[in-house]
């Protein structure tokens, strides 16, 4: 099994050179947002380049419902989920954030339920991960195995960015901080204009990480591999659950075009746009509604991605733009400021 390889906002992505495997030139019909992909190649289908685990939101909690909010049912369904996943060949999974909903000793019961996966998780933070007190806030990303906040793995030739979108906000970090007094003169900024996103349950990503993944995104050209983004908060489309500077991230999409889809949590009832021939995906969130899942897995293949939604999580397949040149046949590591 290939192993992953990380990078971090200290030490970002290192990309490698792997040969492309071949598939079906692949005809489209119409569908939502993007032309719909059918495969076919005599009596068979072609098999996903790799396939990922995906879930969002479970939020779990000791606590009563409240609204369309199960909270503590998310342990049974994120049991079934690592059940299904365990039957599955996935590279790795990623949750995208709000593993819990409040207070550190929910960490232990959720956690637990993971812990019998077969296959890595990856975690990105979410704003609801920090709803613990203070002086526990900066043990968090450590809690979910994070030895940084934001990095990228590569499998496949692929490269796979996490980002954290909490970087910039009021939850993460604790009132007397300067990082806290940062994040509320962004928030009364965008207010001022009427936002629909200046919620204190939003963020921002700051300028490190900002620049950070604009140079993955550009060694990853560099090298032939598309990167595919995985975040809490959603860019686009815009709303009351996007980021506070989503229009900064959105820049750094349209500078860096092998940046060929985006995948989030954060918004419960999902959502699904296109920008600039990018899908945007956001998961619906695992705590909704009583007995009904929801979950996916991202079959990613040479020239598209269907995403197949489980329970209440509807199911998408869009096309890559075209691929990306890479600027060496040779295999080679290439380190980023």
């Amino acid at each position: 099994m290939t192993t992953d390889r990380t990078s971090s906002g200290a030490q970002p992505c290192e990309l490698s050179r792997l040969k492309r495997r071949q598939f079906l030139v692949l005809a489209g019909v119409a569908g939502a947002g993007f032309p719909c992909i059918r495969r076919t190649f005599g009596a068979g289908i072609t098999r996903p380049v790799l396939s990922i685990g995906l879930i969002a939101d479970p939020q779990y909690a000791d606590k009563d419902s409240a609204g369309t909010r199960f909270y503590r049912q998310s342990v049974g369904k994120l049991e079934s989920v690592v059940s299904h996943f365990n039957r599955l060949e996935l590279a790795f999974c990623v949750n995208l954030g709000d593993l819990i909903d409040r207070e550190w000793k929910n960490y232990d019961a959720i956690l637990e339920a993971l812990a019998a996966s077969r296959h890595r998780f990856h975690h990105v933070l979410g704003n609801h991960d920090f709803e613990v007190s203070s002086d526990l806030k900066a043990r968090v990303p450590a809690r979910l195995g994070l030895a940084q906040r934001f990095h990228a793995i590569e499998r496949a030739g692929w490269c796979f960015v996490m980002l954290d979108t909490t970087d910039v906000s009021l939850y993460a970090h604790p009132e007397s901080t300067p990082e806290h007094a940062e994040a509320a003169v962004a928030l009364k900024r965008l207010a001022d204009t009427g936002a629909a996103n200046a919620q204190t349950w939003n963020s921002a990503l700051g300028g490190r990480q900002l620049r950070w993944f604009d140079a993955v995104s550009k060694a990853a050209a560099n090298e032939g591999r598309r990167v595919i983004v995985f975040a809490h908060h959603p860019v686009h489309p815009g709303g009351a659950h996007t980021l506070w500077n989503a229009p900064d991230v959105l820049d750094v999409l349209d500078r860096n075009r092998n940046i060929v889809a985006w995948f989030n949590g954060h918004n419960h009832a999902g959502a699904w746009g296109v920008r600039n021939g990018v899908p945007f995906v956001t998961l619906d969130g695992m705590v909704e509604t009583r007995d009904a899942n929801a979950y996916a897995v991202l079959n990613l293949y040479a020239d598209h991605f269907e995403l197949v939604g489980h329970g209440r999580q509807p199911s998408r397949t869009a096309p890559f733009g075209p691929a990306v040149p890479s600027s060496s046949a040779e295999s080679h590591t290439r380190a980023l400021p």
